[in-house]
This record gives C-alpha cells, structure tokens and sequence, in this order.
C-alpha cells in the first residue's frame, strides 16, 4: 500500500490530515492529553478531540486480508461509519467516501 490516508473534518473547517501509509501493521487513533504521557499515532487533540469525545485510544486502523480496516478499541462514547456505530474489537471495511465519527469528531475518508 503505497497511498496516504486523509481525514477532512465533515465541516471543512480545517486543512485535511494525510497521513502516509507504509509498511506499518496499524494506527492508534486517539488524542493526546496532559495527564497521560501516551501519544496516539494519529492525534486528533488538535480538532477539540477531548471536547467531541474522542478518546487516547479510541480506534486503530489496520490492514486486514489486504484492505485498510478500522477496529474501535472500546471506546466510551463509540467509532461510527456512515452513522452506523461499530462494535468493539471488530475489524470493519472502510471505504474512500466514508463518514467516519469519533465520538462527536466526524471525518471525511479518503484513500489517495
């Protein structure tokens, strides 16, 4: 998989995250926080994470049977796609166009 990721907040009020994929198995997603000296490696602190609660680790994407897949790690307040909400620790398919929520953080999908 030579391509990057990118998440565009659904309102377009910032500049889209690209985020480059590589040889890497998966990404945390979550926020990062004063009180924990964790760091996600997708950090989403910068969108008022804590605020729409997202949490330090809510949600990893992984490559499964070849294709990006997210996985919700039990996150309190739930990983959505296209408003559907996501049971924990499943592996589900996710797709360029996708509305992917985070809490009440809500992205644009997109492979390019």
């Amino acid at each position: 998989m030579n391509s990057s990721l990118v998440l565009q907040l659904s309102d377009n009020s910032t500049q889209p995250l690209k985020i480059p994929l590589s040889d890497t198995d998966g990404y945390v997603l979550g926020r990062s926080d004063s009180r924990s000296s964790f760091i996600p490696d997708i950090d989403l602190a910068e969108f008022k994470a804590l605020d729409k609660g997202v949490s330090r680790r809510h949600a990893v994407f992984v490559r499964y049977q070849s294709k990006l897949h997210i996985l919700d790690l039990g996150s309190i307040n739930g990983s959505f796609i296209n408003g559907k909400r996501l049971k924990p620790d499943i592996p589900y398919l996710i797709n360029s166009g996708d509305e992917l929520g985070l809490g009440d953080l809500v992205f644009l999908f997109s492979l390019e």
